[in-house]
């Protein structure tokens, strides 16, 4: 795709984290695109359903695969507004996803939390034979501007500042 194209998407991903957090959910937004054509799109819905997988990604995946009737998601690329964590890249590596294009990294999302640093999605994802193009930091600012003085920020920092 080109540069324009995954920014519009990314767009999409971005608007998916805002609507997550004005449910109060962590902000957090996935949209999934076979051949030009989005297939799902998700905001995490953690607290809505009583589940800590419900992470946006994840259910992306999971409706990309009921729409698509399949359990292979070879063709697809997932736009993501954040670098996936280490279970959704587990979720994508086995959901045959072809390429991520991601707003912004873990690495920032850590030092912003107060987290330890994790290894990258493109690490996780790229174990093995099938290698899966990985794309980000994209559109940084408007990832950060997602988050900026969201509560999940405030508890992680609280939870760090305590910690030490």
């Amino acid at each position: 795709m080109s540069p324009r194209t995954d920014k519009n998407f990314l767009r999409l991903a971005l608007a998916e984290a805002h609507l997550a957090r004005e449910r109060g959910e962590d902000p957090f937004g996935a949209v999934i695109v076979q051949a030009g054509q989005i297939v799902a799109r998700s905001g995490s819905r953690e607290l809505e359903l009583g589940d800590p997988l419900a992470h946006a990604e994840v259910l992306a995946i999971r409706t990309a695969c009921h729409t698509l009737n399949t359990l292979s998601l070879r063709g697809c690329t997932l736009y993501s507004s954040t670098e996936p964590c280490l279970m959704c890249s587990g979720a994508l590596k086995w959901a045959g996803i072809d390429r991520v294009v991601f707003s912004m990294p873990q690495s920032a999302l850590q030092a912003l939390s107060g987290g330890l640093k994790k290894p990258s999605c493109a690490e996780l994802v790229n174990i093995g034979n099938r290698r899966i193009e990985v794309m980000g930091e994209l559109l940084l600012d408007e990832g950060l501007a997602v988050l900026a003085g969201h509560l999940f920020l405030a508890k992680a920092q609280w939870y760090a500042a305590r910690r030490r």
